[in-house]
């Protein structure tokens, strides 16, 4: 979903409970894999890392 928000967080609360549940457990696994020195934010509308 291609968002205008400018946060992670307010992309999440702009998502349906239901998909917003689904991309927790995705990001999840991504975040606890993450290598050092990358970071998870927003660009081009989307969650990017």
């Amino acid at each position: 979903m291609r968002s205008e928000a400018t946060t992670v967080d307010d992309y999440l609360s702009e998502l349906p409970k239901e998909r917003r549940q689904a991309i927790d457990n995705v990001r999840k696994v991504i975040l606890n894999n993450l290598p050092p020195g990358y970071e998870e934010v927003m660009n081009w509308g989307m969650i990017t890392y």
